[in-house]
């Protein structure tokens, strides 16, 4: 893995090592003089440097990237029983539409038993999933969550593995506008309910120490959405609560071999955003529910915790708060042009 980095990171400089170091002969083919030659070297030997410093170095920080957030483990595989997919079961919160639907798609696949829990009917996509089974839940509700998590234990024949957090709301509306109603239950979707889910499916996952635990949160994690800060305040959270769960597992419960990973994507084609979706593509094109669900389902394929950001080039997001107070401001100015 870190060979293969190191390539992948020093492929942009190939061709200027080639053109430095390469017979004059062959150089000559680009550059007509031996005084086009000096100069050019002169001028591409400091460049080269530093292209061949930072790829070493991109490399070196995200395998310490990977390292940290695989509680400092090597090993992908939890230290008491590795993982058998056939044999696992996972909670999908959300799972009748969009990103859920591609994430249960995705598992059962493997041959992982998935518990799809929503309060809209299942697709017939769903319906005729042998490894998928319904249960309808209101997972605001910490009652609710209790009660279907024994119907899941009885029905799937055992303790979940795998709890995907999927579950979300957002609504377009100015502060002074939002109902208690809806922001209630904004905040109970988005966030309460992660507390009530890993609640009720983590303590299994300790005393097995073997789990993982996927928070899907978003971009405006980083980056409030004006018109809807109530949806901006719950993905905070939610990247406020994969941070302090984190550290509870490996250091108040002592259960490295249970991996969490946070995902933050951008603007993605699903029902929640369609009624908003014409104007978020005026000033930029929407992601599909697979650029989410295939990185996703790759990160819980390798067993191991992580943080994703999608697109990956927008991962600067996660910089923003360090910035300076002028450069902050004017990033969110920018940003409120594409809701107003």
């Amino acid at each position: 893995m870190a060979v293969t980095g190191i390539i992948k990171n020093l492929a942009p400089v190939s061709l200027l090592a080639a053109l430095l170091y390469a017979p004059p002969g062959l150089v000559e083919r680009f550059l007509k003089s031996d005084s086009s030659r000096t100069t050019f070297q002169k001028l591409v030997r400091p460049i080269l440097k530093i292209l061949i410093g930072l790829g070493i170095a991109k490399t070196f920080n995200s395998a310490l990237n990977s390292l940290a957030t695989n509680h400092w483990r090597i090993s992908s595989s939890p230290p008491t029983k590795p993982w058998d997919w056939p044999n696992e079961i996972a909670v999908v919160t959300g799972g009748c539409g969009g990103i859920g639907v591609a994430l249960v798609r995705g598992l059962t696949a493997k041959g992982v038993k998935v518990a799809v829990l929503d309060v809209i009917d299942p697709p017939p996509e769903l319906e005729s999933n042998p490894n998928a089974v319904y249960f309808k839940c209101d997972i605001t509700s910490s009652e609710a969550i209790a009660e279907t998590a024994d119907a899941i234990r009885r029905t799937l024949g055992g303790n979940p593995s795998i709890l995907v957090n999927n579950a979300g709301i957002a609504r377009i509306n100015p502060l002074l506008e939002i109902t208690e109603t809806s922001l209630r239950q904004v905040i109970g979707v988005n966030l309460m309910a992660l507390w009530f889910t890993t609640k009720q499916f983590l303590p299994a996952m300790i005393e097995a120490d073997k789990g993982h635990i996927i928070t899907v949160a978003s971009l405006a994690s980083f980056l409030p959405l004006t018109t809807s800060i109530d949806y901006s305040a719950t993905k905070s959270g939610a990247l406020a609560f994969h941070e302090g769960l984190t550290a509870e597992i490996k250091h108040v419960y002592k259960a490295r071999g249970v991996k969490t990973s946070i995902v933050h994507p951008d603007f993605v084609q699903t029902a929640m955003t369609q009624p908003f979706a014409g104007q978020i593509e005026k000033s930029q094109k929407m992601l599909t529910v697979e650029d989410i669900s295939r990185p996703v389902l790759a990160q819980i394929f390798s067993g191991r915790g992580g943080q994703l950001i999608l697109p990956k080039y927008k991962s600067f997001a996660s910089a923003v708060r360090g910035w300076p107070n002028w450069m902050q401001e004017i990033m969110r100015d920018t940003l409120v042009k594409g809701f107003l």
